[in-house]
């Protein structure tokens, strides 16, 4: 999907899954990996009506979740994720770099 900003683009990610889900259940198991899982720098998540390519501009997670616009269909879910082609791309390098170094930054919040 073309978008207005150069920065900014969107995935379509049309997923066959092995039982059924609803929209609610990939949402909330989404919303846990981004606030609550050591996924949290790598994936953001909002659940805004009126997303736009904008919103991500800078946006420093390799992707982030639009909940308002997932669908399910027994075993089938369409997921829409926005990212941001150079901050974001940038970050996972940062990202990267520091596992090598095996050095670690703190993300808030917290999560055990």
């Amino acid at each position: 999907m073309r978008v207005p900003t150069p920065n900014v683009s969107l995935a379509i990610l049309i997923l066959s899954l092995e039982q059924e889900v609803t929209t609610e259940e990939v949402n909330t198991h989404l919303h846990t990996m981004a606030f609550q899982s050591p996924l949290q720098k790598n994936m953001g998540w909002t659940a805004e009506r009126d997303a736009a390519s904008s919103d991500f501009v800078g946006d420093t997670h390799a992707g982030t979740v639009d909940a308002g616009a997932t669908t399910t269909a027994g075993k089938k879910c369409n997921l829409y994720v926005w990212y941001d082609n150079e901050a974001g791309y940038s970050n996972q390098v940062v990202r990267l770099m520091s596992k090598i170094a095996q050095t670690t930054l703190p993300v808030f919040p917290a999560f055990s």
